[in-house]
């Protein structure tokens, strides 16, 4: 019966292919961060607090033009200060849950959506 694999196995071959793999990771991340400190990504907006928790911003735009299709007398910054009030400093998905169980949603061109998020993917609309 052999050995099993660390007999196949020569240890300094896999130590330097690990520690090239560690080497490519660290410079990916490091070139991922660096790109939003050289221009990468959006300039900053005054709501960019309140979007952070969205992932996708094109994607809550959309939605957030279909949801200020229904309200015409939408206010941002309105918005934006009950939002704040509304998040403070509970998770997203918190709020989000919450809102669907007490039934406070919205329903807007086929979507239903809690309030908060409706609110939110506006607020993307409106910065984008």
């Amino acid at each position: 019966m052999s050995g099993g694999w660390k007999e196949t196995v020569a240890r300094r071959p896999l130590l330097a292919a690990l520690g090239a793999l560690a080497g490519i990771g660290v410079v990916g991340g490091a070139v991922y961060e660096a790109s939003g400190f050289l221009g990468g990504g959006a300039p900053p907006g005054p709501y960019d607090d309140l979007l952070a928790g969205l992932g996708d911003r094109a994607a809550a735009a959309m939605v957030g033009r279909a949801v200020l299709a229904g309200i015409p007398s939408f206010q941002a910054h309105k918005a934006a200060e009950d939002l704040r009030q509304t998040i403070r400093q509970k998770p997203l998905a918190e709020v989000l849950l919450q809102e669907a169980v007490q039934g406070r949603i919205i329903e807007t061109q086929g979507w239903v959506l809690p309030q908060t998020l409706g609110q939110l993917c506006a607020l993307a609309a409106k910065a984008s």
